[in-house]
């Protein structure tokens, strides 16, 4: 899970075995040390329609109620105030101390109303895709890159014909 920004650095495809299931539009917040302090959290936004994953079981999954946007669960695994909290209550030694689920029914926020609540969503969901656009296309670009350069630099392609690949993404 990334330190920065929504999405994760990669997934894999597997049959599933055991760990945590979400679902788009789940936040994944890292409940281990020191993953939790260096703020590793992802927003869930990249499976195929009702697809079901599973990850690690140091994941706690924050899946927020109506009338919270599915988007609002990233922001306050990003806050201060709920990374403080969590902090304050891990459990265990020194070394691999966890953060419990069940603290978190001691966390309180406020609900805003419903209007203002769609009013976030309709401002924030449009921009978290925007951002998993532009990762996906890095990703493309990535990989082309990774693709043409050794045959760049070997001569086995000439660079009018990497410009052809690059320009058609």
């Amino acid at each position: 899970m990334p330190t920065q920004g929504h999405r994760p650095d990669s997934w894999i495809n597997r049959a599933f075995g055991s760990g945590t299931k979400f679902i788009n539009g789940d936040t994944l917040l890292a409940r281990i040390t020191p993953c939790l302090e260096n703020g590793k959290s992802a927003f869930v936004d990249f499976l195929e329609d009702k697809q079901v994953a599973w990850g690690s079981t140091e994941y706690i999954i924050l899946r927020p109620k109506p009338p919270l946007p599915v988007e609002y669960g990233y922001y306050l695994a990003r806050s201060d105030e709920l990374r403080t909290f969590a902090i304050q209550n891990m459990t265990g030694s020194s070394g691999r101390q966890r953060v419990p689920s069940e603290c978190f029914s001691q966390f309180f926020i406020t609900v805003p109303c419903k209007e203002v609540a769609k009013y976030f969503g309709d401002i924030i969901a449009p921009l978290m895709r925007k951002i998993s656009s532009n990762c996906e296309q890095s990703r493309t670009l990535a990989s082309i890159r990774n693709t043409l350069l050794p045959k760049l630099l070997s001569g086995e392609i000439r660079v009018k014909e990497a410009e052809k690949v690059v320009t058609a993404v």
